[in-house]
């Protein structure tokens, strides 16, 4: 016995030693300011999808993976415009995947950091259309002799699952309020709507102009050039897109490197830059602004991810956060930054009210990034100024709320289910029966009550008569552009046009270059270390896990707008 205690104390003790070590070891890493050659050139890799924001985690640091996102590219950009020791950035896509609006703010972000006179030159082996719109911004475009270009435009795929759930006997059954709210739709129908396909359609004939104007613009193309390369090419080779004037030159990865190299230039990656203090460059050193992130599906406690709405938002983190923001003595003003489709209707409406009591003490900007939608909208009425993208999707104003009637299935598997109750619509939330025509009614009126508080709430919020809002609401989605001219918004613009109007509210004068403090913040390493240490489930653990993420979305009232619309 006394061996075994020994040797247990032993194991005990050297686990707290690699603790310690790596605490230490970390400490270091996330302390230490990076060394930046002299003459550099900075490369940036942009390849999948892109976070709005990424919080610092110190495994990343350990790693040396810290993930790119839309806010440490603002900052690399902003730090290289201004750092002398950078002299050029090579901007490269392996099939980068932003939304809309985040293709608009990546080309935002390029003609910012071009305006101080640094060259900055795109290089891709194999592009689509949002790629190579984002390249089209840069100074120079070059691809390789074997690269291929493809400028099919852009589309929207709405999958509907009615049938095939039906064929293994599982019905939906969902009852929404709004005309235009279609989330349903993809497992109560065999088709999209014409409402649906109506918004959407809006939305891809704004895109596609947007598309069109932007590409002209920049290669000093007519717009309908362009269009007739969209439609009647489509596809180019690095000879084709360069005798169409897409590009610059035909020129290998290589080449631009030993270019770099001839002018004395040493390469440094955008990771390790990401790292380098923006106060070490004399910028973000001023009055402070609080950035909360709310991106994702928003749900109740912390964020994480979830398999059937992917990432999550946690209202109890977004909250704590609005409230020490607008406590904050030092905190001039709060920046909410929006992307998300929306989520559960009362969490969403906790959010609005803790952002409603923060602007009686400081003032509250919205900044609307891919998606300001349904619930996103909704807590993003509580703000001073709403800003959007011209891209962004807005609105979606619309309650839906239903459930799986899984009869037909456990009939099919031979699973055998009695049912008693005592009480009319005691089978509300049952899985295993239809719903009644009384408990129909029950679920309807409760969501139309839930919209009609939508709709008032944003004829209060954007002083606007309660018919009026209505007719723009009906769960309809609405591009940035036409958010504005509706009165749902205040203008369209950028992160740092948001930013801008923030320091206006502020008393901030417009040439400070302000401090800006992210939440939710960096996560703590010894809470990571232990998460990471208990997350090696069970596989008992992991199905129970993927049933009870879908639980907080079975029988409530959502305020979701679930489409994507993607460049292709």
């Amino acid at each position: 016995m006394k061996s075994f205690l020994k040797y247990l104390l032993v194991l005990l003790s050297g686990f707290i030693v690699i603790i310690v070590t790596l605490f230490i070891f970390m400490t270091v890493i996330g302390s230490s300011e990076p060394t930046v050659p002299d003459e550099a050139w900075l490369d940036i890799s942009l390849s999948g999808t892109l976070d709005d924001y990424v919080a610092p985690n110190p495994f990343n640091e350990l790693t040396q993976k810290r993930p790119l996102s839309m806010q440490s590219l603002r900052d690399i950009m902003e730090k290289a415009a201004v750092d002398e020791r950078i002299h050029a950035v090579l901007l490269r896509f392996d099939f980068a995947q932003p939304g809309l609006a985040q293709t608009d703010e990546i080309r935002a972000i390029i003609r910012r950091y071009r305006e101080s006179g640094k060259k900055i030159y795109a290089w891709f082996p194999f592009a689509f259309t949002r790629e190579y719109l984002m390249a089209s911004a840069c100074d120079s475009v070059y691809m390789p002799v074997a690269g291929n270009l493809f400028l099919s435009g852009i589309s929207s795929e709405s999958v509907h699952y009615k049938e095939l759930l039906e064929k293994f006997g599982v019905e939906a059954e969902y009852v929404h309020a709004g005309r235009y709210k279609s989330a349903p739709e993809q497992y109560t129908r065999r088709h999209a709507s014409p409402e649906h396909k109506e918004a959407v359609g809006r939305i891809l004939d704004q895109a596609f102009d947007y598309m069109v104007s932007a590409i002209a613009a920049d290669r000093s193309l007519q717009a309908p050039r362009v269009t007739k390369l969209i439609n009647d090419v489509t596809g180019f080779t690095a000879q084709g897109a360069l005798q169409s004037g897409l590009i610059d030159d035909v020129r290998g990865l290589e080449w631009l490197k030993e270019r770099f190299r001839k002018n004395g230039w040493k390469r440094y990656a955008a990771q390790d830059y990401a790292r380098l203090p923006a106060s070490s460059l004399k910028i973000r050193d001023k009055e402070r602004i609080v950035v909360v992130e709310v991106e994702g599906v928003i749900a109740s406690g912390a964020a994480g991810s979830n398999p059937f709405t992917g990432k999550t938002t946690g209202s109890a983190e977004i909250i704590k956060a609005i409230h020490n923001a607008a406590e904050s003595k030092s905190t001039r003003a709060i920046m909410l930054r929006i992307n998300s489709p929306g989520g559960v209707a009362t969490t969403a409406d906790a959010i609005y009210e803790a952002v409603a009591r923060a602007r009686e003490k400081k003032p509250v900007i919205a900044s609307i990034s891919d998606y300001g939608a349904s619930g996103g909208y909704y807590i993003a009425l509580a703000a001073d100024t709403l800003i959007a993208q011209p891209l962004s999707l807005v609105g979606s104003i619309g309650v839906f709320a239903g459930k799986f009637n899984m009869a037909g299935l456990s009939e099919k598997a031979g699973i055998g289910v009695d049912v008693l109750k005592r009480g009319q619509n005691a089978t509300l939330f049952s899985i295993y029966k239809p719903w009644s025509n009384a408990e129909r009614t029950v679920m309807q009126g409760l969501i139309d009550e839930f919209y009609q508080h939508f709709v008032r709430l944003t004829a209060k919020e954007r002083k606007m008569p309660i018919d009026t809002a209505d007719k723009l609401a009906q769960g309809r989605v609405w591009s940035g552009e036409d958010a504005v001219q509706s009165g749902l918004t205040d203008i369209t613009g950028s992160f740092y046009d948001a930013l801008a109007v923030a320091k206006q509210k502020a008393g901030i004068p417009t040439e400070h270059s302000v401090r800006l403090v992210w939440y939710p913040g960096e996560k703590d390493w010894l809470g990571s270390l232990s998460r990471f240490i208990a997350s090696a489930p069970s596989l008992e653990q992991m199905l129970r896990e993927k049933i009870e993420s879908f639980k907080p979305f079975q029988n409530r009232a959502l305020a979701l707008w679930p489409y994507k619309i993607v460049w292709q």
